[in-house]
């Protein structure tokens, strides 16, 4: 019976923190599109987190419908005209100059001008960023910038003992990149599975240059680690003020974003494997490891574990949102990118906008790319939880 209240609890901390960090990230993708349609004069008709049957809900005095659904994988703005969900096109197509100025009056998406819809598309993904930044700089500014880069346990066999590093070393640099803390260097190490780094380490009062390998881990053979462990504590922390962790913040939200696009162009030109791309199942286990190493944190109260279980999900959500944003800029067609490409198109044709059955086609190549690599990330969720269904 413990096994089992125990097994019960696992999941309800998986699945408690998934569906937490994802709304948070999903709403905060949605309210940019909703606050500047509505600053753009924009009628909208329902602001939903989630899919499917609705749970609860609200119509708010300007009449728009706030509603979670029962599917926690996603969200949506849908606007007074839209036929879908996706905007992927108006309920009636309107080509009587009159009658476009009057529906655009009355706030009509589609009958917008290019600029307006432009605005409205495009807030999604960079309020996706600026909350990263914003979330990374309030975990800097609440917990402080670990300084020091030193070493304190370098584990037998590891890349890092192979590439002659020693307790007590100091790392200055990492890939031609200055670091000043441990959350600097773990996501260059964790991209760099297999390649050689340049690391330049301070040593007694000398500095050394190391090339070091990063090899799997053992927790995810597609993450890449050094082996080497630097003992943080409150202690070692400095505080810093505001505008010193807006920095922080921006910088970390750009290493992830320029990692990510060096990834995705790694993939394109071969020279990168897609084994890295996750889908839900990763999140879920991702998030389910967070919270469990929070609330299970030894020699903590349980005001600690709850303080450090907040600020883990932040920096979760954090590093998700900016995948999501990189995520929906990629111009496929039923994301926001390949919005932004169509009503480039459609500046490009003095205002035309591509044909319907043009549109209809893209759309449909566009919701097969996105369920193809739906079904890849899983696969790749599923070989790496169960290393034994590949």
């Amino acid at each position: 019976m413990p096994d089992v209240l125990q097994g019960l609890q696992g999941l309800l901390v998986y699945a408690g923190s998934f569906v937490i960090v994802l709304s948070v990230v999903v709403f905060v993708h949605e309210f940019g599109h909703f606050q500047v349609a509505r600053w753009r004069g924009v009628a909208i008709d329902t602001f939903s987190i989630g899919f499917g049957k609705t749970l609860f809900g609200w119509r708010d005095k300007q009449g728009v419908q706030w509603k979670v659904g029962a599917l926690p994988l996603g969200g949506y703005v849908k606007f007074a005209d839209d036929a879908d969900a996706m905007s992927t096109a108006p309920r009636e197509k309107i080509e009587d100059p009159a009658a476009l100025v009057e529906a655009r009056a009355k706030g009509l998406f589609h009958a917008q001008p290019l600029s307006t819809r432009s605005m409205v598309v495009a807030a999604g993904p960079l309020t996706n960023f600026v909350f990263s930044i914003l979330a990374f700089a309030l975990l800097a500014f609440i917990v402080g910038r670990d300084t020091p880069t030193r070493i304190d346990h370098v584990a037998p066999g590891s890349a890092a003992e192979a590439a002659g590093m020693l307790p007590g070393d100091v790392i200055l640099a990492i890939a031609g990149r200055e670091v000043a803390g441990f959350d600097q260097i773990q996501p260059i190490v964790a991209s760099s599975l297999g390649r050689e780094l340049d690391v330049v380490v301070r040593r007694d009062d000398s500095s050394v240059a190391l090339q070091v390998t990063p090899t799997a881990s053992p927790a995810d053979p597609s993450v890449g680690v050094m082996g080497v462990a630097h003992q943080a504590s409150f202690e070692t922390r400095e505080s810093i003020d505001p505008l010193t962790a807006l920095g922080d913040g921006a910088r970390s939200t750009w290493g992830i974003i320029a990692q990510t696009g060096a990834y995705i162009g790694g993939i394109f030109v071969g020279r990168e494997s897609g084994d890295q791309i996750a889908g839900p199942l990763g999140i879920i286990n991702v998030s389910g490891q967070v919270a469990s190493s929070a609330l299970q944190a030894p020699d903590a109260s349980l005001t600690q574990k709850l303080m450090m279980l907040v600020l883990s999900l932040l920096n979760l959500a954090a590093v998700l949102s900016v995948a999501v944003g990189i995520v929906n800029l990629l111009p496929i067609p039923i994301l926001d990118g390949g919005h932004l490409l169509f009503y480039g198109i459609e500046a490009m044709r003095g205002g035309r906008p591509l044909p319907p059955s043009a549109q209809e086609w893209a759309y449909r190549a566009g919701f097969a790319v996105m369920a193809s690599l739906f079904l890849f990330a899983t696969w790749n969720d599923i070989t790496r939880l169960f290393p034994g269904a590949q």
